[in-house]
């Protein structure tokens, strides 16, 4: 499972381009693993080379995935937040991926939110004066 972790998220690494959604999330990502690297010149290497050439990357993040179980919790957390997470048979970047369009005629505002956590309302939204 470790193995396909590391894969996981060197996918979304090395795909690099989320678009505007899920430039944060790899923002973010890339922070995390950046941390973990800061004292590895050969694993930050890896992580900057990883676009073109994945492999070392998978590498030192399985190596670091084995002997911190903190670092691998938390990428799979990341995974979990911005991608179907490991074992599901896809990659990370699948669930950033979006395009939304609408069509017609709108009256009013429009709302679209993901992970959306606490209290929600609709009020004072209605476009009413």
């Amino acid at each position: 499972m470790d193995a396909s972790l590391a894969q996981l998220v060197t996918t979304a690494v090395a795909q690099g381009a989320l678009g505007a959604a899920g430039a944060g999330a790899l923002d973010g990502l890339l922070g995390m693993i950046r941390h973990r690297f800061r004292r590895d010149d050969q694993a930050m290497t890896a992580l900057d080379a990883a676009e073109s050439e994945p492999g070392p990357l998978v590498e030192a993040l399985s190596r670091y995935i084995e002997s911190d179980p903190a670092f691998a919790e938390d990428l799979r957390d990341w995974l979990k937040e911005y991608g179907n997470g490991p074992g599901t048979g896809s990659t990370p970047t699948n669930q950033l991926r979006h395009s939304n369009q609408i069509s017609g005629t709108v009256h009013g505002n429009v709302i679209q939110g993901q992970n959306i956590r606490g209290r929600f309302s609709f009020r004072g939204l209605r476009g009413d004066k």
